[in-house]
């Protein structure tokens, strides 16, 4: 059990690393024909040669062993549109499978046939390449197999616990 003074420093920390924006993503994957997904806001690519992205998972979610499993994913970075979206996937109150993406535009990755929603700004098909314990995180390498542009909308940005938007 944390102490109080652990759990304001984790407060702290959450509160410090919350001035930095990041994009907003859907990471999705499937395991024998059911599609699982949920809300990633740490995604980045981190290499050209090989194409690898890096994906950040709680421990404790179902996503991350489904993935861990079926060894494949797909990440869709968010339209500035797509908060509720972004909610939806970042809420366990959705269903399993493939009802948590009813009523969501989207069809299956060219490689891993994971969701790609295809209402977002892009897609990355991936193998996972890499897994790697980090605290209370999964750290997954991905093994880019496919790739797109969905749209020329503006990302969906996350900074101070909120959603945003580009502006000019």
């Amino acid at each position: 059990m944390s102490t109080a003074v652990e759990q304001d420093l984790g407060r702290r920390f959450r509160h410090a690393a919350g001035r930095f924006p990041t994009g907003v993503t859907v990471l999705s994957t499937v395991e024998d024909g059911l599609p699982c997904g949920m809300t990633v806001s740490s995604f980045t690519s981190i290499s050209l040669d090989p194409l690898l992205v890096l994906v950040s998972l709680g421990n404790g979610s179902r996503t991350c062993e489904r993935l861990r499993r079926s060894g494949v994913f797909a990440v869709t970075v968010l339209a500035d549109a797509q908060q509720e979206v972004a909610r939806w996937f970042a809420g366990r109150a959705r269903p399993d499978g493939a009802g948590a993406f009813d009523g969501i535009p989207w069809r299956p990755a060219p490689h891993s046939s994971a969701p790609i929603l295809t209402d977002g700004v892009s897609f990355f098909d991936c193998v996972v390449e890499q897994v790697h314990a980090a605290g209370d995180h999964t750290v997954v390498i991905g093994a880019v197999r496919a790739f797109d542009v969905l749209s020329d909308r503006p990302p969906l940005l996350f900074v101070r616990s909120r959603f945003g938007r580009l502006t000019e």
